[in-house]
């Protein structure tokens, strides 16, 4: 493990960017991050990726505080993000909102960057409110087309280049990346095909008490959500049907899912203790549940991290 030097500044912590050379994972050896090739580090679940991404071989599940992203000049990116897979190609962008569980596969190839990014770092900004890709439940990638990739790529390049040097700017990092979201969201809002319809408030204001809580707080039931937002169960159901194509239940399920593979991955809780987390009591209930869903034990889920 490579262990951090006691006096990195606290801004730095908010923020990290690693250049992808061939599927590795590098950095300026003047800075204070910089990863060994080769060596195999993962993001911690509570914190920023001080330690860096895998260089290769997989990434357990896990959730990570912050925002993470990859941008792709070539190769390839094998991510499970939520419930889906994604293959993240040449020429796009994905954002991983913070909390979202995810895990990555391979690289292959890969060229580009990746890190992440604290919320803390915007610290008077509701970016969950200004960029949809930012909301767990929206789509993460991004596909840029051949003009918006070349107006992208230079803010990388000079938000790389600014974290290496032995004392970097973060008023001048934070320009860039809000240059790069905006930009972003601009591609994201024209193109994307799969998103969720937010209009709907009702929608909104469900889908963010269901994947906000915090960490061990358990799910609640559909009556609990309805009464909340002062609305019948049926009527929830109806507005969520129809802006997501998913019924609550089915919301319901898939964030108990989350936060049960995040504590498994996270944690060496007791399976009766992780059940109980999400709202489940009945722990072999918890275990055919998991397996139903997941296609594997909680048991045999954990032995995979």
């Amino acid at each position: 493990m490579i262990h951090h030097p006691e006096n990195i500044h606290h801004q730095e912590q908010l923020f990290i960017i690693r250049k992808l050379k061939g599927g590795h994972p590098v950095s300026d050896s003047s800075n204070h991050l910089a990863v060994h090739p080769g060596a195999h580090h993962s993001i911690p679940a509570h914190g920023v990726p001080t330690h860096g991404f895998p260089a290769a071989g997989p990434m357990p599940a896990q959730r990570s505080a912050i925002h993470c992203f990859f941008f792709l000049c070539s190769g390839t990116v094998l991510a499970q993000i939520g419930e889906k897979t994604y293959l993240i190609k040449e020429h796009e962008l994905v954002v991983i909102p913070a909390g979202q569980v995810f895990s990555v596969k391979y690289f292959e190839n890969s060229h580009g960057y990746m890190g992440g990014f604290h919320p803390k770092l915007f610290p008077n900004e509701n970016l969950l409110a200004k960029y949809d890709f930012l909301r767990v439940w929206g789509s993460p990638k991004i596909e840029l087309d051949q003009f918006s990739f070349s107006r992208q790529l230079p803010l990388f390049d000079r938000m790389y280049e600014e974290f290496v040097t032995e004392r970097p700017g973060m008023e001048i990092i934070k320009a860039y990346l809000n240059a790069i979201l905006a930009e972003a969201d601009a591609v994201y809002r024209k193109t994307i095909k799969d998103v969720v319809v937010h209009n709907n408030s009702i929608c909104n204001r469900f889908l963010q008490m269901l994947f906000s809580g915090e960490e061990g707080a358990q799910v609640l039931q559909i009556a609990e959500y309805a009464h909340e937002l002062n609305i019948t169960p049926n009527h929830l159901n109806k507005i969520v049907k129809g802006a997501t194509g998913k019924s609550t239940s089915t919301w319901i399920e898939e964030a108990v899912m989350q936060r049960a593979k995040a504590l498994l991955a996270t944690t060496d809780l007791p399976l009766s203790e992780i059940a109980a987390r999400t709202g489940i009591m009945d722990q072999s209930y918890f275990a055919r549940k998991f397996k139903k869903h997941e296609g594997v034990s909680p048991s045999e889920f954990r032995q995979r991290r």
